[in-house]
This record gives C-alpha cells, sequence and structure tokens, in this order.
C-alpha cells in the first residue's frame, strides 16, 4: 500500500534561539534558526517545540514567519504555565528541540479578490503567516485582516494609512507590519483600547461583508473551507482510499439542513 503523500514532511531540528522580544501581558515573540522548517512550512502550519530539557512533553506553537532566505522562523506565545515560563527565560544561542512544520496548511493560490483574514488572540500568527503568504504570491490579490485580542496586542497599534469604506470612521487601529505590507487591517477588543473596534472580531466582520449587519448561509459556505481545512484530520483508511478533506467537508454540507 502506497504511504500517504504527507510522510517524510515533518522534520526534528535543534533550533537555535536568535531573537527573544517581550510584549505586553506576558507575550513573547521568538526567532529561530530552524533551516529545515523554514524551507518547509506553510501558512497554517506550526511546531511542536521542547519549552525546557527537564520538560519532556512538547507545546504547540504556530508558526507567525518563515524567513527562506534567513532559514529563521518567528512564533508569538503567552506565558500560561511552567513550560512556557521557562521558554520565556531562553536567551538567544539557546538549543530548543523542535518538530515541524505541522499540520494541514491553508489555501494557499486561487484566491478570491479580497479575503477576509480573521484572527484573535491565539489565532492572529496564522493570519499574519497567511496575510505575507498572499503579500508575495498572489498580486492584485487584496486582503483584509481583522484581528482581535482582550489582552494587549503583541505589536504597537498605529492608525492605519489605508482607509476603508464601510466601516466606522474611527475604528483605524492596525498591525503595522500589515500596514507596511499594503494589507488593509483593522483591530477589535472589548477592553476600550485606542482606535479599535468595540467588539468581537467576527462583528467587524459582519459590518463588513457587504456592508450588512448579518451573515447569511452562503457567507458561511464560502469560507468553510479555508476554516476547516486545517482542522480535519483524515484517519489512515480515508486517505488510503483517496479521500480528500474537501470531499469530507461536502459531503457534511450536504447533510447538514440550511436554517
Amino acid at each position: 500500500m502506497k504511504h500517504p503523500a504527507t510522510r517524510n514532511t515533518i522534520y526534528a531540528e535543534e533550533a537555535r534561539v536568535l531573537e527573544q522580544h517581550a510584549r505586553p501581558a506576558a507575550q513573547f515573540v521568538m526567532k529561530f534558526h530552524a533551516p529545515q522548517v523554514a524551507a518547509h512550512a506553510q501558512p497554517g502550519n506550526f511546531i511542536h517545540l521542547q519549552c525546557d530539557p527537564g520538560i519532556l512533553m512538547r507545546r504547540p506553537m504556530s508558526i507567525m514567519r518563515a524567513e527562506r532566505n534567513s532559514n529563521s522562523i518567528e512564533i508569538l506565545y503567552k506565558v500560561h504555565g511552567e513550560g512556557t515560563r521557562l521558554l520565556a527565560q531562553r536567551k538567544p544561542g539557546d538549543i530548543v528541540p523542535l518538530l515541524g512544520p505541522i499540520g494541514v496548511p491553508f489555501k494557499l493560490a486561487g484566491y478570491r479578490k479580497f479575503p477576509l483574514l480573521i484572527g484573535g488572540g491565539v489565532g492572529i500568527p496564522p493570519m499574519v503567516f497567511l496575510a505575507e503568504h498572499i503579500h508575495k504570491s498572489s498580486p492584485g490579490i487584496r486582503p483584509f485582516a481583522i484581528l482581535g485580542s482582550e489582552i494587549p496586542f503583541p505589536f504597537q497599534s498605529r492608525p492605519s494609512q489605508i482607509m476603508l469604506k464601510d466601516l466606522p470612521g474611527d475604528v483605524i487601529a492596525t498591525m503595522p507590519l500589515l500596514d507596511d505590507w499594503g494589507i488593509p487591517c483593522r483591530l477589535t477588543s472589548l477592553q476600550g483600547y485606542p482606535g479599535c473596534y468595540s467588539g468581537y472580531v467576527t462583528d467587524l466582520a459582519r459590518a463588513w461583508l457587504d456592508n450588512r449587519d448579518y451573515v447569511s448561509p452562503d457567507d458561511v459556505q464560502a469560507v468553510i473551507h479555508d476554516v476547516m481545512r486545517h482542522r480535519v484530520l483524515l484517519s489512515y483508511e480515508a486517505e488510503a482510499d483517496g479521500v480528500t478533506v474537501d470531499q469530507l467537508i461536502d459531503r457534511l454540507l450536504d447533510r447538514v439542513p440550511v436554517p
């Protein structure tokens, strides 16, 4: 029996810490020298890393950026427990064992003209990776990113230089990195941060979609493959039978009645 195409795509690396930057609310951005993972990582992938030599159980971390030219990857994490507390103490030059890239990536081509990227909290790093991929690989595609957080954002927000119609005029806070790439981005929170939309990411998405205040079943079906694709793990039997994740999602859509 033929092995699935996903075999031999996860690499074990002794990654070297290049940078470690503290952000508000015990958040950290960490950069590694990890050539194999950097060369093969795609938006939506993650790594399993060993936080400390004394802790054997690895932690999953979404990849936020991957630079093949510099053989480096970046992650964003928040200290929550002993493992990440020790990870936050790592210094440049330290070695961190990791496995990756892991997971089914997002759609990598064939985008709609105006894709909507939504991420809150730990969902921010994959959206940054995807936004950069679209920016570099798909000229003419204009994504719009909505990022949310109920703790201080892990970057210094600023007023966007990219104006958007159909949004409240006072919602102007953006992630500088995306703004510099020319990608429209807006921030949401219930904490009253300046320039942010007061609500959830889904609330602002509803306000933007066709300038409507509701979401239709067609809206859900239009994004469900991209939202669910990386969350579904096929059994070995399904892979051997040639079943794809998209086919499985289609079957589920056929069986679930539209409200």
